[in-house]
């Protein structure tokens, strides 16, 4: 009954611990969400800082790990208090993840003037602002040894405040920045590679509907999400609240513009549904007047606008897309899934923003996520589009060309009426001619054969010596005018001889073009050459490669070569290979025989070192020594 005692006493203190929301910093975690620990209240905006007002409060509890306020013309007041019962101070850093936020200030308990004021609306040039290479707001807090200090933060902004609020160390932080980097450079990477996808076809189609999907991608996907991960500020220092913030609300309506022109094109409402197309004019001119209308309105109402006129084109093209869906319209699934995912994603950001939803990883970056894979069926369907086209072009001339051909017949035969030894003639002339093309179409393929035997190595089909001969002065030739490395491999097959003694020369041919295949698979870029130089001897000649990089593809070769199992005859063996490798940028006073030279000292070396290893050319004149193989 005793122990029974104590355990509800310390059941209750903890009990009494978390109702306080104080959170204990010794031991605590590298990074935690304070959405459960902070008190939070909304009050009339004013200059007046933190007042005893203020202070008196009545501050509700967190229910959430993530804070989400939506959209609101109030200031958000979140009182946080920690303790320390070490005996040392601790500092930790009040990390806020979410970049558009107007102002952020941090009080203690007991001033009134704050420690830090951040944001993107700038009181003047003395605030303190700590420049990292992140979109969000981080705020050292430093708490003594054995003590509680209770925070304040005051949170104003135009725009939703969904902001995920935690406590972390400076290590956390570091890696989390790393990871928000990673995560924001491959979805900006993807977007990029899109956007100079559709310039691209533009240019070479010279398309209109090409000109509007280029754009809507450059300001829908690129410039949007740029300001929205606050990119203006922490990547070019712009301090411009427009170019920060106001910005957003007519890239949206430009965005919304350029796709409603993009889809009355792409769906060719003019000729399939001249009514929509019609009332796709009117929603034009609708987002037309909502960009104009940015000008005038504050912020919180241009946003607003434009969010809900986007809405409205979303859902015009939706039941437009719907009903061409019906009707068998080609090439409308496809809209359909890429519009829908980009309209889910938005909806979920939308919902997150206006505080329908709880903030968590898949609202946050859902928009972004329902974008790539809009942008990815966008381009995959104006690239089919444009293949269509091509197509229907080339069966439009062929068609053409067979009018054509009936035409000529027409009047042939219309000749051979005149004159039936004229026309006896013109036969024999054209089956001579067809005799003759089907002879020379035959010869060009014999040909072609003849060509690839010539520079192929019969046993191994990788080329051969005459090739490489060919094909090296050129390409020592390119990497002089261009100036970039150019590398070569010698390889050669260790004790070949006794392979060829202790197995027949039928395993010894079969060892050869197990080993050459395991060259062509191990060669990175299309652009790499692989040559049997001579018996057992292979070079492989790497454009555009350093040195180290052929060491490294070298060794991983010689590696792949020794775990490989010859089988032949009902027997299997192993066998390893020695490699000379060398590298350089070459000048016109350097010849390309020289590094040939290089590389097979480099491989002798290899050999005389005990073989089944990589010598680099530079080591020769080092240490003499190659890197010992497995």
């Amino acid at each position: 009954m005793r122990y029974l005692y104590i355990v509800l006493v310390a059941w209750m203190m903890s009990t009494t611990c978390i109702a306080a929301n104080i959170i204990e910093l010794d031991g605590l975690s590298d990074d935690l969400a304070l959405g459960q620990y902070v008190d939070s209240v909304r009050l009339t905006r004013d200059n007046l800082g933190l007042t005893d007002q203020v202070r008196a409060a009545n501050f509700v509890a967190g229910e959430h790990n993530e804070l989400n306020f939506g959209y609101t013309q109030k200031r958000v007041w979140l009182r946080l208090e920690l303790s320390n019962s070490s005996n040392d101070d601790i500092e930790r850093v009040l990390n806020i993840r979410y970049p558009l936020l107007d102002t952020v200030k941090l009080y203690k308990s007991t001033s009134q003037t704050p420690l830090f004021t951040l944001g993107r609306v700038y009181a003047d040039k003395n605030d303190q602002a700590i420049n990292i290479p992140a979109s969000y707001y981080i705020m050292p807090i430093l708490v003594p040894a054995n003590s509680t200090e209770t925070f304040y933060l005051s949170v104003e902004s135009d725009d939703s405040i969904a902001m995920p609020l935690y406590l972390t160390s400076q290590t956390s932080l570091v890696r989390q920045a790393f990871h928000y980097s990673v995560n924001l450079s491959f979805y900006f990477g993807l977007v990029i590679a899109n956007i100079l996808f559709a310039f691209f076809m533009t240019v070479l189609l010279k398309d209109r509907e090409q000109l509007y999907y280029s754009l809507f991608m450059l300001s829908n996907s690129f410039i949007f999400f740029a300001v929205l991960e606050g990119m203006p500020s922490t990547i070019f220092d712009a301090e411009s609240l427009f170019v920060n913030r106001d910005i957003i609300a007519y890239v949206v309506s430009a965005s919304m513009i350029l796709f409603t022109l993009f889809a009355a094109s792409y769906l060719k409402l003019k000729k399939h549904a001249p009514r929509a197309y019609r009332l796709s004019k009117i929603l034009a001119f609708i987002m037309v007047l909502s960009f104009l209308l940015c000008f005038i309105l504050p912020y919180f109402y241009a946003i607003t606008l434009s969010t809900f006129t986007s809405i409205l084109v979303g859902c015009f093209y939706g039941a437009v897309a719907s009903k061409y869906v019906q009707l068998g319209r080609p090439g409308v699934k496809s809209f359909i899934l890429a519009w829908g995912l980009g309209v889910t994603g938005a909806l979920v950001y939308g919902m997150k923003v206006w505080n329908l939803v709880p903030v968590n990883f898949f609202t946050s970056y859902g928009w972004h996520i329902g974008t790539l894979f809009e942008a990815a069926i966008f381009s995959s369907m104006m690239a089919y589009r444009a293949a269509q086209d091509r197509k229907e072009r080339l069966i439009y001339l062929h068609e053409l060309n067979k009018k054509e051909r009936d035409l000529r017949h027409t009047q042939e035969r219309l000749l051979e009426t005149e004159s039936a030894a004229k026309a006896d003639l013109e036969l024999q002339v054209k089956q001579r001619t067809r005799d003759l093309s089907n002879i020379l179409a035959q010869l060009e393929t014999e040909n072609r054969s003849l060509a690839e035997l010539s520079i192929n190595d019969g046993l191994t089909k990788v080329r051969n010596r005459k090739y490489f001969n060919d094909i090296y002065p050129q390409m020592w030739s390119d990497a002089v005018a261009e100036q970039t490395p150019i590398s070569i491999i010698l390889l050669d097959i260790d004790h070949f001889k006794k392979v060829n003694d202790d197995y027949g020369h039928i395993s010894g041919d079969h060892c050869l073009v197990k080993v050459a295949s395991v060259m062509r698979q191990s060669v990175n870029h299309p652009i790499d050459v692989v040559c049997r130089y001579g018996g057992e001897e292979f070079v492989i000649v790497l454009p555009d490669t350093t040195q180290q990089q052929a060491f490294v593809l070298a060794e991983s070769m010689r590696k792949s070569i020794a775990n490989t199992i010859i089988s032949s005859s009902e027997r299997a063996f192993r066998v390893t290979s020695s490699f000379g490798v060398g590298g350089i940028i070459p000048t016109e006073e350097i010849a390309p025989e020289d590094l040939i030279a290089q590389c097979d000292a480099a491989l002798y070396t290899s050999k005389r070192n005990g073989r089944n290893r990589v010598t680099v050319a530079d080591d020769i004149a080092t240490s003499g020594k190659g890197v010992v193989g497995e």
